[in-house]
């Protein structure tokens, strides 16, 4: 993994909503149930819709986190940890609910954008239940751009899609992920580490024009990457690219 990590905080534009992986509308509001099955397992996840006045966790999530779940967020130089606690661990009252990593002081929940990526920590099994609106008005699009070659971005398909990275184009919807500078590559946790996906068209081995995707040893050809509505990963372009999603 590379040592690098710029997190993009910037909202990502929504698409169209496909109807798999747990996702059950395909108007531009829907919902879409992520099981987290693993007490303290880290989940890379991002929320596909916008939910409330401003995305928090307390609109997000409500009260159905397992007391002393944390949630981590890029502040940019480290990662910002708030934890829902429920059980009033010190006194505050009902009302608080989310402190800071100690647990005892309290904080405002955290704010996650569409297209941000996150972790979550669940401390026990829960379902993250994401429901709200697309974010883009039908026959628009958005822009997203990645300045920076071979650092880490932290996102998540604003798309509420399931399927490969390449599906959709910039004025239909879908993820798009395609035309990415040779060398760029997806990350996808897998419980122990990094799995790594290179795309590069410069037919690096002779297989053919028609192979542009890689494992991370930019050698042996692999199937494209898929994604989950809701799941974030590390986007790692090896030069400027911008991202465009439309619906």
């Amino acid at each position: 993994m590379r040592k690098t990590l710029l997190m993009a905080a910037a909202a990502l534009a929504a698409s169209v909503i496909s109807s798999q992986a747990g996702v059950y509308s395909q108007n531009v509001v829907g919902y879409v149930n992520v099981p987290l099955a693993t007490a303290n397992a880290n989940y890379f996840l991002s929320v596909p819709f916008t939910i409330g006045a401003s995305n928090g966790a307390n609109e997000i999530f409500g009260t159905s986190l397992p007391a002393g779940t944390a949630i981590e967020t890029w502040n940019g130089h480290g990662f910002t940890s708030s934890i829902f606690d429920n059980t009033d661990p010190n006194g505050f009252g009902t009302s608080v609910v989310w402190y800071m990593s100690d647990d005892a002081t309290p904080t405002n929940p955290p704010v996650l954008p569409v297209g941000l990526g996150f972790l979550m920590v669940p401390n026990g099994s829960v379902t993250a239940t994401f429901a709200g609106a697309v974010a883009v008005n039908v026959g628009t699009s958005n822009n997203m751009t990645f300045a920076t070659a071979n650092a880490n971005y932290f996102v998540g398909c604003a798309v509420p899609y399931g399927g490969f990275v390449t599906n959709g184009t910039s004025s239909t919807g879908g993820p798009d992920l395609n035309n990415l500078p040779a060398g760029s590559a997806i990350e996808f946790w897998n419980g122990h580490g990094f799995t790594s996906y290179i795309y590069d068209n410069t037919d690096p081995n002779g297989f053919g024009t028609s192979v542009v995707w890689y494992m991370s040893d930019d050698a042996t050809p692999t199937n494209c990457p898929t994604i989950a509505p809701g799941q974030a990963f590390l986007f790692v372009p090896n030069g400027t690219y911008t991202w465009t999603t439309g619906l």
